[in-house]
């Protein structure tokens, strides 16, 4: 049975809905006056981030996401840059993943989201008009509050600075219990992996529980003010240290992009990698090695924001479908 059979688009639709969002993300971005990139596929070391596990490509690793490259060229004077890159995770099969896919990823000066966000939504608006198909892109784009969502859905007050056992005092039972399960084998971790293991589980279980459903009475909606375990790359805001300036991009109950003000602290930075490398440990999972060379020129970044875009999700959503299959080029792929 072949996939157009299966519900896929036929071969030439698929062809023509992809030529029609390239057109749109590059044709968008040049008219914003930023320089299109490519940056290599096979590295030493990646960004080491929790649960986002790598492929291994000897005597490298396939790329999860430029983003160490590209922030290398910033420290260079690139200025402005975007790239439409392919990138690898392993483990992650299902209707709305894939090992391989692309990201659009950019980058502007200086240090505030806004700007991005405003790009995402109107990426959106391109692709979807671009393609002239079923879907259709919000009409309306809400920005909500990390801690605000969370206590309207479950009742916890948070102040984003907890640690594992403040943050499972704070939960409400069923979450709670999630996190305790999560914690049981990191009973010897460090306190800084016993943190990010807790906030990690937390918000996978609430998302699961609550937020996947409060996000589909809203057409697009920008998730803002991360806790600050979940920082990840993002820089901490200056006047409340329980949260950090990190943001996730959602279209009718799908995430597509996520963002940060970009951290430019080389000790922070390793400091945070090697917590998601104890957290590897924790689950018998190999660390991961660590990027020096980045490290070493994180200290000439410019004052920037970055953020990725899954092309592949926001193209099966502006072709009406539910499967990345249905609207993949991906013939003879491993």
């Amino acid at each position: 049975m072949t996939q157009t059979e299966l519900g896929g688009l036929a071969w030439p639709a698929r062809v023509q809905i992809w030529d029609a969002a390239l057109a749109a993300v590059r044709g968008y971005f040049r008219d914003q006056g930023l320089r299109e990139v490519s940056t290599p596929v096979r590295l030493r070391a990646v960004a080491v981030e929790p649960f986002i596990d790598p492929i291994a490509a000897p005597p490298g690793l396939l790329a999860t996401s430029p983003e160490l490259a590209m922030k290398r060229l910033l420290t260079r004077g690139s200025g402005p840059i975007f790239q439409v890159a392919h990138v690898f995770r392993r483990a992650e099969v299902g209707a709305r993943h894939s090992e391989e896919f692309h990201l659009v990823e950019w980058y502007r000066l200086g240090a505030d989201l806004e700007p991005l966000l405003a790009d995402v939504e109107a990426i959106v608006e391109r692709v979807f008009d671009a393609t002239g198909t079923k879907g259709h892109a919000p009409k309306t784009w809400q920005r909500a509050r990390f801690r605000d969502v969370v206590t309207s859905t479950c009742g916890a007050r948070l102040r984003g600075e907890e640690d594992a056992e403040a943050l499972t005092a704070a939960l409400p039972p069923a979450l709670a219990a999630e996190v305790v399960a999560a914690l049981a084998p990191a009973r010897d971790a460090d306190p800084s992996a016993r943190t990010l293991l807790a906030w990690t589980a937390f918000f996978t279980a609430w998302s699961d529980m609550f937020f996947e459903t409060w996000l589909k009475g809203h057409e697009g909606t920008h998730l803002v003010e991360f806790p600050r375990p979940l920082a990840a790359l993002a820089v901490v805001d200056v006047v409340d240290p329980g949260l950090a300036r990190r943001a996730e991009c959602h279209v009718g109950g799908l995430e597509i992009a996520n963002g940060y003000v970009e951290l430019r602290d080389p000790a922070e930075q390793r400091r945070r990698f090697a917590a998601v490398n104890e957290l590897r440990r924790v689950h018998g999972e190999a660390p991961l090695p660590i990027d020096d060379d980045f490290l070493a020129e994180l200290p000439g970044l410019p004052p920037c924001a970055g953020i990725a875009l899954g092309l592949d999700r926001l193209i099966t959503l502006a072709a009406g479908r539910t499967r990345l299959a249905d609207v993949s080029l991906a013939l003879g792929g491993v």
